[in-house]
């Protein structure tokens, strides 16, 4: 008996490591570099991400990758081997914790859920790295051990909450072959786009704001909120990623000079630990937005899927749907008109067209037959009769349907099938 090969392993995921030890870089830049305490921590959220669009088995190369990556960073900044060992083993293992517990939390058809499952693995990979890096700290005796640990749950919650889905999310973008969004679309996304980012310059840019009071100053910091909400309602996923990003950047960049609504004269790391919170709810408010239109965007194509399958039904067995609304006379019938009777869809949508395009001969028993049913009657015995074919000819039809009273016991809707015969063949005079 021959055995089944191994499963093997994708080497290209360890490429992980190098947006993992650039954002490493970038986040230790905007810390403090006395009491090495973390304000801003981003490696979390590419590696939660990555994890997250990875295999399992790929897992332990994931693991290895974001491990030595993290050893580079710590060495890099702090040069104690030590302590860049523990902290590489507490970085990894709150990462891959993290990305398990959103995995298992996740429910299969998404939705609201996937923003908890989110938050609850960020709280348990902050909550285990903490606990890890605490007893580390306390072990060793090191100064400012517990200024460290009180800004580094909310900087590893706002990595994980900012990065994650923006890797996720621009992981899964396929470009279209043709198409694309509409001018309106475009416009609107590009006008919010916009807005967001002179709106974010003049919340956290120093000269603008110094001069207004502090009520002022704070309310706007809503503005990039809305904006960034439109720029992901107009845009899509892609759209509230791309405004996630970019107010990451502005926010970030602008409160370590100092400057924005957060600043405090008294602790000038504040600002960043508070710009952190604030944007962990934006990300958290995006996500939101961004699940619930996916969930709109899965149901319309369920639907869409379910559409076809009900049409294709119709014209397999060669029939007709109808719908008939006796308060403004309208008249729908779905499935393949132009194959039953060489016309367009729609071109039948009243009961007056119905019966110009009904055999002569049954013009009078048809009309009969649908004055009853417009009153109600529950007469359900098939009736035959034929319509005029575009191609020449008459179509036999089989109707069989029933009124359906409505709460007050009047008509509500007419509703029923038609069964498609042959043509027959027009009388010659």
């Amino acid at each position: 008996m021959g055995t089944t090969p191994a499963p093997r392993r994708n080497l290209f995921c360890l490429l992980w490591a190098i947006p993992y030890l650039l954002c490493g870089l970038f986040s230790r830049l905007l810390n403090d570099p006395v009491s090495h305490a973390v304000f801003v921590w981003l490696p979390p959220g590419v590696a939660v991400g990555a994890y997250l669009l990875t295999q399992r088995r790929n897992w332990p190369l994931l693991l290895a990758a974001f491990f030595f990556a993290q050893i580079v960073i710590t060495s890099f900044t702090r040069g104690q081997p030590a302590t860049a060992l523990v902290f590489a083993i507490t970085a990894s293992l709150s990462s891959i914790t993290a990305a398990w517990t959103i995995q298992r939390l996740t429910p299969r058809d998404g939705g609201v859920g996937v923003v908890a499952a989110l938050l609850a693995g960020a709280v348990v990979g902050a909550a285990l790295s903490a606990l890890l890096n605490g007893s580390w700290l306390w072990m060793t005796q090191e100064a400012h051990a517990w200024v460290r640990l009180r800004t580094w749950v909310a900087a590893y919650l706002g990595g994980i909450l900012i990065l994650a889905p923006a890797v996720t999310g621009w992981a899964h973008f396929r470009p279209r072959r043709s198409g694309g969004p509409r001018m309106r679309d475009l416009a609107l996304g590009t006008t919010a786009y916009a807005a967001l980012i002179v709106s974010t310059f003049m919340t956290f840019d120093g000269d603008m704001i110094k001069n207004l009071p502090y009520v002022v100053t704070f309310e706007l910091t809503y503005l990039p909120l809305v904006f960034a909400v439109l720029t992901a309602l107009v845009w899509g996923p892609l759209g509230g990623t791309l405004a996630v990003i970019t107010l990451t950047l502005m926010a970030l960049y602008q409160s370590a000079q100092g400057e924005g609504p957060f600043v405090e004269a008294n602790d000038h790391w504040h600002v960043l630990l508070a710009t952190q919170v604030y944007l962990v709810v934006t990300a958290l408010l995006i996500l939101l937005v961004n699940t619930l239109r996916g969930a709109r965007a899965q149901e319309l194509e369920n639907a869409e899927q379910w559409r076809g399958r009900f049409d294709l039904a119709l014209a397999g067995s060669h029939q007709l749907m109808y719908r008939y609304n006796p308060f403004d006379g309208s008249f729908e019938l779905a499935g393949d008109l132009h194959d039953a009777f060489g016309i367009p869809a729609g071109a039948i949508g009243d009961l007056d067209t119905l019966l110009a395009l009904a055999h002569p001969d049954d013009r009078a028993r048809l009309t009969m037959h649908w004055a009853a049913r417009r009153a109600g009657g529950q007469d359900r015995t098939p009736l035959l009769f034929r319509l005029a074919h575009a191609g020449g000819g008459w179509r036999v039809v089989s109707d069989r349907g029933s009124p359906l009273p409505d709460f007050d016991g009047s008509v509500a809707v007419v509703a029923g099938m038609w069964r498609l015969g042959e043509v027959e063949q027009a009388d010659v005079q």
